[in-house]
């Protein structure tokens, strides 16, 4: 991205709610920074110079030279100052333009909704302060051709300029180093958890074999009175050929087969031969 300023050159600069005769300046005074305010005199400081580097913009005033920069302080993200010139985050801009043509301030160490704008403390005082409102926060630059030419000390880039990427990149490093202390602790939780599971799983194996096997006795002892119910059934159903012998006789033959047999033939006296079948005749 080139530079949208002449680094060069000293601009004027105004917001929109007061115009252009009321300009940024730090007052009187060049042996150190004062406070920063907006007025209507005619000063020396109230001449920028836009510093572009790095694609960033480092904003510096006519009367304290490369030595400081606009900023915030890390304790006081609200009120812009001047302070001793480094490539902080907080000593960096970003400008960018507004729809309207005029520019925004955004200060690259805070929140990016956050703008360079003023706010009135007295009837008498306007300075400039942080604001999420945008009434206030759109600047003008003008160029004031009467003060020359920034000198060859304000043109020298500066040795270092800190980006966000280092800023993150340091907050990755801490997060890293937090994650490998924290390993071993993670680690021995992971064995303990193991140890424990290993236990129930062992437990759990052992019952389940005592289950299988009472369930194996149970079913065996089933099986064995199942069988010996069906041999008492079909003893029970055979008929026992003795239970058929003569009621007369333990050794007779059967009643059947003395019914299927003719009974023997006896001689009267009188020399008559009788006989009967199914039954037998005693002689008199």
């Amino acid at each position: 991205m080139a530079s949208q300023f002449n680094s060069s050159a000293y601009y004027r600069l105004y917001t929109d709610e007061y115009g252009i005769g009321t300009r940024l300046n730090d007052g009187i005074g060049p042996d150190a920074p004062n406070a920063l305010e907006l007025g209507e005199g005619s000063y020396s400081s109230e001449n920028w110079q836009v510093f572009y580097q790095d694609e960033v913009y480092f904003i510096r005033n006519y009367d304290y030279g490369a030595e400081y920069q606009l900023a915030l302080n890390s304790s006081d993200t609200t009120q812009p100052q001047l302070l001793p010139a480094t490539g902080d985050l907080t000593q960096q801009w970003n400008i960018t333009s507004w729809s309207d043509g005029t520019w925004k301030l955004v200060n690259i160490g805070v929140e990016q909704d956050q703008y360079l704008s003023v706010t009135n403390t007295t009837t008498d005082q306007i300075i400039p302060a942080m604001n999420t409102d945008d009434e206030g926060s759109r600047w003008t630059f003008q160029i004031n051709h009467s003060a020359g030419n920034a000198s060859a000390e304000m043109l020298e880039p500066l040795s270092s300029v800190a980006t966000v990427q280092t800023a993150t990149s340091s907050t990755t490093a801490a997060s890293s180093t937090a994650t490998k202390q924290a390993t071993p602790s993670s680690t021995s939780t992971s064995t303990n958890k193991s140890n424990s599971l290993s236990s129930g799983a062992l437990a759990g194996t052992i019952v389940g074999a005592v289950a299988v096997i009472a369930f194996l006795v149970i079913a065996a002892l089933l099986m064995v009175r199942k069988r010996s119910r069906a041999r008492r059934r079909r003893t029970t159903e055979i008929p026992d050929p003795m239970l058929e012998t003569s009621k007369y006789h333990a050794y007779s033959a059967p009643i059947s087969e003395l019914a299927a047999t003719t009974s023997p033939t006896y001689i009267e006296k009188d020399g008559r031969a009788t006989g009967t079948i199914g039954a037998v005749e005693l002689p008199p």
